[in-house]
């Protein structure tokens, strides 16, 4: 299980360009904006057209992939 989550903390890492403990560090403030603000500007568009349409959030919120990525940065 833990090889699962730090294998998804790092290709989280390794597609935004930002550090695993930025995107923990984030995750643990809440603070989106700070993620968005580091990665480069083609995911950075990305994730703000997704976040900006409540549909699109709700669908990413309910994959599988996110819920398991929110387990692991809640340290579940």
């Amino acid at each position: 299980m833990a090889d699962n989550k730090n294998k998804m903390l790092n290709d989280l890492s390794r597609r935004l360009g930002i550090s695993q403990s930025e995107i923990k560090k984030a995750a643990q403030n809440g603070n989106m904006q700070e993620l968005i603000n580091k990665t480069d500007s083609e995911n950075a568009e990305k994730i703000k057209s997704i976040l900006n349409n409540p549909e699109k959030t709700k669908q990413l919120l309910s994959s599988p992939q996110a819920q398991a990525l929110m387990k692991l940065l809640n340290g579940e």
